[in-house]
Order: C-alpha cells, then sequence, then structure tokens
C-alpha cells in the first residue's frame, strides 16, 4: 500500500510542471521577441568611393622604392669594385690584368707561361709550408 501512495505522489509531482508548461505557450504574456522578423538589410550605397590611393600615387611608391633599391645597388657593386684583389690572371679578352705596382699597361702583361710558373712557384711555397706546419703539429703533440 505504501507503495502505490509513493507512486501516485511521485506522478503528480511530475504532471503539475507538464500543466504549466503548457499553459505558457498560448498564454497572451508570452514574450514576442523570438517571433519578430528581421529587420530589412541597410540600402546599398551608390557610390563606390573606396577611399584608397590613387593611380599616380601608387606609381609615385612604387618608383621611389625602385629607385632606393637602384642606389643601393649601385653602391654594393661600386664597393665591390674597389674591394676586389687584382691578379695577374689573364682575362676573357686575352689581356693579363693590371697589378698593383706594375700600373697595367701593355709593358708591364706577363705571358702566360710566366703566369703560370708564378702559379706553379705559389702552389709548391703553399705546399711546403703546409707541410712544415704538419710536421710541427705531430712535434708538438702530447703524449
Amino acid at each position: 500500500m505504501h507503495r502505490i501512495a509513493l507512486f501516485a505522489a511521485i506522478l503528480a509531482l511530475c504532471l503539475v510542471p507538464v500543466g504549466t508548461a503548457q499553459a505558457q505557450f498560448g498564454a497572451p504574456n508570452a514574450p514576442d521577441g523570438l517571433t519578430q522578423p528581421p529587420p530589412p538589410p541597410p540600402p546599398e550605397a551608390d557610390t563606390f568611393d573606396e577611399g584608397g590611393l590613387s593611380t599616380l600615387q601608387i606609381v609615385l611608391i612604387f618608383g621611389g622604392a625602385a629607385l632606393v633599391l637602384a642606389l643601393i645597388a649601385f653602391v654594393i657593386v661600386r664597393d665591390a669594385r674597389r674591394a676586389a684583389p687584382v691578379d695577374g690572371k689573364p682575362r676573357r679578352d686575352g689581356s693579363a690584368a693590371a697589378t698593383k705596382a706594375g700600373g697595367g699597361g701593355p709593358a708591364h702583361n706577363s705571358s702566360m707561361a710566366e703566369i703560370r710558373a708564378r702559379e706553379r712557384a705559389q702552389a709548391k711555397r703553399a705546399k711546403s709550408k703546409a707541410k712544415n706546419v704538419r710536421q710541427q703539429r705531430k712535434k708538438n703533440r702530447p703524449r
């Protein structure tokens, strides 16, 4: 018997909120905010004024940037030519490059055989120096 009374009380408590909730859907005091139609979109403007840069301004900006880049390239190339070492190697046109002490005229140019002989002697000196350095390192190794 207690079970039937408990079941009836639970059923009564569950049915009461359902009835009140159903009554609110049809009530005249329900909020209308959810049922209003969306507002119309704003009218489009007839003029397309973007407020950006004019063609002349764009040309001036890119022209100025190109001028600055050209100036930077000129300064770099000029500095590289000044700092480049001058050697006695022959050039593509057949003439030898000028040496700093010689002045670079035709009387100071060396023949190809002399240039090769100097290069071989220089390579031999470098090889001998490297050999001496290796021997010195071997001699000074800790044991």
